[in-house]
């Protein structure tokens, strides 16, 4: 009797595992991981009549055809695009410089209880071509302006508007031009005499504009031409700064604190042009929080049309964000359209503000200001920013 059983046992499984098991649904291709740039991705991926390319049946594009006829070593070159887009605007330290300069005044009696200010800033900022990026030189010029309105406490509370412009060229060939629209709220506060804590919240829409010179070389075959690309972007940023003033005399000297969180978004685009190497990327998320720690010096020189307050600051940063990340992208003419990743450079965690500047606090309460900052410290990165600005009491 138990035989019989085991024998019936035995016979419902082979009649189960004759039975195909229902189809499932296809999980879409996990992409090949990152393991390097953008360039070393694409010499992988071209080398050897495209190897990496041939897992379907889908076919290219005539460009990428031609690109993928031949066999062999491949190598290309083109700007890393993505990479000239970090980094924030310098408006937040504008309106933290702002608001010094309004205590100043407040403290002086010289300024009313609503005043507008307005400035105008140029950049220079040069990264070197690396492992991961393409070097690039970027000039940026801009301008801020803004009201703001002190009441009797002691609170200050404002907003600004403000628009930059982004262009630059990419080593090796091709550039950028980017625009940048944002607006900040911003306030301040002084909790005990001397010390002030500011806080500023911001958004900023960017547009971009890109045009990326792509090469490809294999034996027998080279090819070169311009790519371009447009996409829109979002910034949101969130920030503390606070500090207190020993004031020596004609002297104020002091320590700053202070935080920043800046998250960053671009939309995915494709680029258009015939040369086989245009590529369609990934939406781009980035977060950055930076905290600072540094010192603040100045020196009040009373004239016969005003005073005159020559300043310096300095500053240590530490990244704790913006880490190296994946893109992923597609080859435009290959119609299966098979994703891959590449890497942006790991970002330098620690580095260093520098700055000088002069500001006048004239009898009508009116301050003319400029200033000098320098980005020191970083390893494949350097710039020089110049502010010049004004503020109008009412």
């Amino acid at each position: 009797m138990r035989l019989r059983s085991m024998t019936a046992v035995v016979a419902a499984m082979g009649i189960l595992l004759a039975v195909p098991a229902p189809a499932r649904a296809q999980s879409p291709p996990v992409p090949t991981p990152a393991q390097g740039g953008l360039n070393d991705v694409l010499i992988r991926i071209l080398s050897n009549g495209c190897a990496e390319l041939q897992g379907g049946s889908a076919g290219f594009g005539p460009d990428l055809a031609q690109i993928c006829a031949g066999g062999g070593a491949a190598s290309t070159t083109g700007g890393t695009v993505g990479g000239e887009t970090r980094g924030g605007g310098e408006e937040q330290r504008q309106v933290y410089r702002r608001l010094r300069q309004r205590q100043a005044a407040a403290s002086a009696d010289t300024g009313g209880a609503l005043s507008l200010f307005a400035s105008v800033e140029y950049q220079n900022f040069d990264k070197d071509t690396t492992r991961f990026e393409t070097g690039f030189d970027r000039d940026t010029v801009g301008g801020t302006i803004g009201a703001d309105y002190l009441f009797r406490n002691g609170l200050v509370l404002g907003t600004a508007v403000s628009y930059g412009h982004e262009f630059g060229s990419y080593d090796g060939g091709g550039g950028f031009d980017h625009d940048a629209y944002g607006i900040l709220v911003y306030g301040s506060f002084m909790p005990i005499t001397s010390m002030f804590v500011d806080a500023v919240a911001g958004y900023t829409r960017k547009n971009y504009s890109f045009d990326r010179q792509a090469t490809f070389a294999r034996p027998g075959l080279a090819t070169s031409g311009p790519t371009s690309g447009d996409t829109d972007g979002n910034e949101f940023k969130i920030g503390v700064n606070a500090g207190y003033d020993f004031l020596l005399g004609r002297f104020t000297v002091g320590p700053r604190v202070g935080v920043l969180y800046r998250e960053t978004t671009i939309d995915g685009f494709r680029e258009s042009g015939r040369t086989g190497l245009e590529l369609a990327y990934d939406n781009q998320n980035i977060q950055s929080l930076t905290t600072t720690a540094g010192v603040f010096g100045s020196v009040a020189i009373s004239t016969g049309f005003g005073v005159i307050v020559p300043q310096a600051t300095a500053e240590y940063v530490h990244e704790f964000l913006d880490d190296q990340r994946s893109v992923g992208f597609r080859l435009v003419q290959d119609v299966a359209q098979r994703r891959f990743l590449f890497q942006t450079d790991p970002p330098d965690r620690d580095y260093f503000n520098l700055g000088v500047g002069v500001s006048m606090v004239l009898a009508n309460g009116m301050q003319p200001f400029l200033n000098f900052r320098e980005l020191v410290g970083y390893r494949d990165r350097s710039s020089h920013t110049v502010t010049v600005g004004l503020r109008v009491p009412f």
